[in-house]
């Protein structure tokens, strides 16, 4: 009786054994890449199961103009659920291909950590327990060099029961998309008239842009909107150094048109009326 009892403990004991490598709790902090990008194409579902369920819990200070290339802004992440009070979550800022843009900094070392070098932030230890059903996290991030475009501050989030496993916890991910401000620092923009030219200026349906100084034999144009948003883009063989853009359908008002070639980057402001 005592070996068919000893034999039943061992069994039970590799069975517990067995599945808790199966089902990996990150009270410590998750692996890098479940925020729920398109880039990452995981979220915290892949070890807690469910479906993920989109939400809105990261807020910033950054304008809705904008960022400024290179500014510093804060960034905040809130969850929080009736009757859990264990939370975390992983955020990162990147484009929808997963290509990061921008730097995060820590600002509560206590509570939160990076991983992935500068681009993902997520809990620690000590910032999974919340305080009335809710958990908040700070840090900051800083924006990318000027002509990076548009992106998205990515997160996944969980809230957890807190039975020492994965099972019964509810997975959310949020996205929070900012846009460059064009708006600003133009004259950084304007490159010397030496290297190429854009008119006429104000324009009304066709916009010449003569590269003066011809490098590559193609050539990418971008024309943005103040907000950072691309309502424009093609490639273009380059061979004579002149391109035409018909731009009779943009709305009035002041874009931003960047020409891209192998090594280096032309950008000028466009006021089409």
């Amino acid at each position: 009786m005592k070996i068919r009892s000893l034999t039943l403990t061992i069994f039970l004991l590799v069975i517990i054994l067995a599945t808790s490598q199966f089902t990996p709790t990150y009270e410590s902090g998750p692996p890098a890449g479940v925020t729920g990008s398109p880039g990452d194409g995981n979220s915290c579902t892949a070890c807690h199961g469910g479906s993920a369920v989109n939400g809105n819990f990261i807020t910033s200070d950054i304008p809705v103009t904008g960022y400024i290339p290179g500014a510093t802004y804060n960034v905040t992440a809130t969850i929080s659920h009736a009757s859990f009070n264990k939370f975390g979550f992983q955020i990162s800022p990147q484009t929808a291909t997963g290509v990061q843009k921008g730097t995060l900094v820590v600002t509560d070392p206590t509570r939160t950590q990076l991983t992935g070098g500068t681009k993902y932030i997520m809990h620690k230890t000590a910032g999974t327990v919340g305080t009335a059903n809710s958990n908040t996290w700070t840090f900051q991030w800083v924006a990318p060099a000027i002509g990076s475009g548009s992106l998205s501050l990515y997160g996944g989030f969980i809230k957890a029961n807190g039975n020492g496993g994965s099972s019964g916890d509810a997975v959310f991910v949020s996205k929070l998309q900012v846009f460059e401000d064009l708006s600003t620092g133009i004259a950084e923009y304007n490159n010397s008239a030496s290297e190429w030219t854009m008119y006429p200026l104000p324009c009304v349906d066709e916009l010449n842009i003569t590269l003066t100084t011809n490098q590559t034999q193609k050539v990418r144009v971008m024309v943005r909107s103040l907000q950072g948003k691309v309502v424009m883009e093609n490639a273009y063989l380059n061979n004579e150094g002149a391109i035409k853009l018909n731009i009779a359908e943009l709305p009035t008002g002041v874009y931003m048109v960047t020409v891209f070639e192998e090594n280096r980057t032309l950008s000028k402001k466009l006021v089409k009326i």
